[in-house]
């Protein structure tokens, strides 16, 4: 298992690892995608390694999943998970929580337009479109109900670069500090609150 990062405090507890085909058996795939019905084996992917990192984080409790898709965890606990094809990312908190990996892409930039209209004036970059990106689904994931419109509903106030990366942001009259992170090629972002 290549862990990335655990950091862990009196508030949640936060872990990312590389998903690897290497960490787990072609029999464990093709078992997970008969016995689920799953129709990828990169999904399956995804499955083996979010259990491999939760067990990691001693957290053996089942994970189920509300109307909206956002995950519960069997504790009284909260939990948010969010995955790349190369990246896992699990947050687990006292408190409602969010979190996104997302790689650097063009493809955030592409579609900027759709989510967000606060950079257009400036010559955007496509890390900037990720972080937005990344910030406004971490807050759709802390929201865990759906019904969110990312462009009017999400607004991003301040982004900090400094030794303390921080974004500044709102969610209709609920105002956000998230913290953020860039690791390799990917930005990761999260918040409990």
């Amino acid at each position: 298992m290549s862990m990335i990062l655990f950091d862990q405090d009196n508030v949640r507890s936060l872990a990312v690892m590389k998903i690897e085909k290497a960490n787990f058996s072609i029999k464990d795939i093709n078992k997970l995608l008969l016995e689920k019905n799953i129709k990828s084996k990169q999904r399956a992917l995804e499955i083996l390694a979010r259990d491999l990192l939760l067990n990691h984080m001693n957290e053996n409790d089942t994970i189920s999943y509300n109307s909206h898709g956002a995950p519960i965890i069997s504790n009284d606990k909260f939990i948010s998970i969010s995955h790349s094809k190369e990246l896992i990312a699990i947050i687990i908190s006292n408190k409602r929580c969010g979190i996104d990996i997302e790689k650097i892409s063009r493809k955030t930039l592409d579609v900027y337009e759709r989510f967000d209209t606060l950079f257009l004036a400036k010559n955007i970059s496509k890390e900037l479109a990720t972080l937005i990106w990344s910030t406004k689904e971490v807050i759709y994931k802390w929201f865990q109900k759906g019904k969110i419109d990312f462009k009017k509903d999400i607004s991003i106030i301040k982004i900090s670069e400094g030794s303390e990366k921080k974004i500044n942001a709102k969610f209709r009259e609920k105002s956000f500090v998230l913290d953020y992170l860039k690791i390799n090629n990917h930005f990761l972002v999260y918040f409990c609150g």
